[in-house]
């Protein structure tokens, strides 16, 4: 079962994952609300799709009025909590506190500052009938399972992110339990992207991520809560 587009929320739309699912759903004829900082230039917004209506928000922050009103009005079909901010500190030692706080605050509760704001649109998608969904963009390495069988040994990764993808996870779930009844809750692994805060050994375009979950949302969804690669569909283990 196929499902028309509707209206979808996206977080982080000014750059790399989020600029290409925007655009993706904008042309697949979405209407997409996209969520970027605020200041950020309309060249840097990277899609010319007159269906995206972008919202100054930085999502470190609590919700501005004039944005809340927008999302309070609207039937949300679809949430994407994707903007995300980066960390190099990669050892114990190098982590700075007050850095860590700043990446959790905008990582995940911007996500559910994010989810929060759009709460009432949801509701209203599922009152008419649709089933909505909250998709975290998360990554395989928020896995608890796999960090703890050794699978990334050697990656590198930064705490920050380590720590910000496992809450994520956590989120999904929280909101399954919460509101199961209502809506769909995905935590998704995109891939290694080649984004300014992809790998250097990335080789995976944003713009195949973005196509590999709109077919996700227009297909048949399956079971929720889910945790999976967008590449293969296949489940990762929590």
């Amino acid at each position: 079962m196929t499902r028309a587009p509707g209206t979808a929320v996206v977080s982080g739309v000014g750059r790399g994952f989020g600029a290409a699912l925007a655009e993706a759903m904008a042309a697949d004829g979405w209407t997409v609300y996209g969520i970027v900082r605020p200041g950020t230039s309309a060249a840097a917004r990277g899609t010319g799709h007159g269906s995206v209506r972008f919202l100054e928000w930085d999502i470190g922050h609590p919700c501005p009025d004039d944005v809340a009103g927008v999302l309070a009005g609207a039937t949300i079909d679809v949430v994407v909590n994707n903007a995300a901010i980066g960390s190099s500190q990669k050892t114990l030692r190098e982590v700075d506190a007050n850095a860590l706080v700043q990446l959790l605050d905008n990582n995940v509760v911007g996500a559910v500052r994010v989810t929060r704001a759009c709460l009432p649109g949801l509701h209203r998608a599922g009152e008419s009938g649709r089933r909505p969904v909250v998709v975290n963009v998360s990554s395989r390495l928020g896995s608890a399972t796999l960090q703890a069988g050794g699978e990334f040994a050697g990656f590198g990764t930064s705490y920050g992110y380590r720590l910000s993808k496992a809450a994520l996870n956590m989120l999904t779930l929280s909101l399954h339990e919460e509101f199961g009844a209502e809506l769909d809750a995905w935590s998704v692994h995109p891939g290694s992207l080649t984004t300014g805060m992809g790998r250097a050994a990335a080789s995976k375009e944003p713009a195949t991520a973005a196509r590999e979950l709109l077919r996700e949302l227009t297909g048949s969804r399956g079971t929720s809560p889910r945790y999976f690669d967008l590449g293969s569909s296949a489940p990762l283990p929590w």
